[in-house]
């Protein structure tokens, strides 16, 4: 048995009985952890604030058997502007579980945990607009989670100019069959410009809606091939946008 501390973001929430919850927490140095929250759904509990989704708090945990149980959390950002659109309050519902559902537990994921709260952060301020940024979330996800690496084909190393969903990698024009995903000049520049930069530069540039459709279902396809997830909150972060 022992107490510690963790500085992290709650991904999940579940209720555990009348006023307890279960919560999955993306930890820095840690990783995704599943936490247990004794009385949080109290409206007088001091847990209360720091242990909501989205909440980005400093635990304390008391480590034994099973789940840590969560002792103190004391809230550092709760991201509020998030819950003022519901079109950006869908997007981070997506973010977070697309985050949960990828990263494996108890494994060191800070890249992705300074990714998720620069999206958030971003989305809270309404310093992008939600659906562009949720597909540039997607491919630095792909890329710091090794699924996505450079636009080459996987083939031969030739320059790519489709994606193929039949061999889940992108290929070049010697390769390409007519099921595949054809990269237009717009869609390679925007993939390279996420894989190439970091921070909030990764959310510099805007797509016409014709080059962000071609995105979306490219992103969709190479999620499904390469995480085997189609996620219901994705399709409806998309319908609340249209």
């Amino acid at each position: 048995m022992s107490v510690g501390k963790i500085r992290g973001i709650v991904l999940k929430e579940q209720q555990s009985g009348e006023s307890s919850k279960y919560m999955v927490v993306l930890s820095k140095g840690a990783g995704k952890l599943r936490l247990n929250a004794r009385g949080a759904k109290k409206a007088k509990s001091p847990l209360l604030a720091g242990t909501q989704l989205f909440s980005y708090s400093d635990f304390t945990v008391y480590a034994g058997r099973g789940f840590g149980t969560v002792t103190q959390a004391d809230l550092i950002e709760n991201f509020y502007g998030l819950r003022n659109d519901v079109a950006v309050l869908s997007q981070a519902v997506y973010l977070t579980e697309l985050v949960e559902r990828v990263c494996p537990d108890d494994m060191e994921q800070d890249s992705i945990l300074r990714l998720l709260l620069t999206t958030l952060q971003l989305l809270a301020k309404a310093k992008v607009e939600p659906l562009l940024a949720g597909r540039i979330f997607e491919i630095k996800l792909l890329q710091l989670s090794g699924l996505l690496g450079t636009l080459d084909c996987d083939v031969c190393g030739a320059p790519a100019s489709a994606f193929s969903p039949a061999q889940a990698c992108f290929v070049c024009a010697k390769h390409t069959t007519k099921s595949d995903f054809v990269l237009s000049e717009a869609l390679s520049a925007a993939l390279m410009h996420v894989l190439e930069k970091e921070g909030t530069e990764i959310f510099s540039f805007r797509l016409s809606p014709k080059s962000y459709t071609e995105l979306d279902r490219l992103l969709h396809r190479y999620l499904q091939v390469h995480t085997g997830l189609d996620l219901q909150s994705r399709r409806f972060a998309a319908d609340i946008c249209f």
